[in-house]
């Protein structure tokens, strides 16, 4: 395997292993899609202090969260005065 080979295999599973974390933190708050926002908006704002970042790495950003931002959306709970949000597991 070559080198190149090898480190995009390793971003692929850091990748995926950083998704999976970030939906299953996600569907244990009460605002899974504000969660998964927030944190992109953090992530955003950590990169725009970096030298040399260009828009490319933004759409990466962007990217990224999309898939979370859907799967917490279906996680969404109403929020009901009489009725407890439902256990999450």
């Amino acid at each position: 395997m070559s080198e190149i080979a090898d480190l995009s295999a390793r971003l692929a599973v850091l990748e995926t292993v950083a998704r999976q974390l970030i939906t299953h933190l996600a569907i244990r708050t009460d605002d899974p899609p504000r969660w998964v926002e927030t944190r992109k908006v953090l992530a955003l704002n950590a990169l725009a202090h970096r030298e040399g970042d260009s828009e490319e790495i933004r759409a990466a950003v962007d990217g990224f969260f999309q898939e979370v931002q859907a799967i917490a959306g279906d996680y969404r709970f109403p929020v009901r005065p009489e009725t407890a949000r439902p256990l999450v597991r």
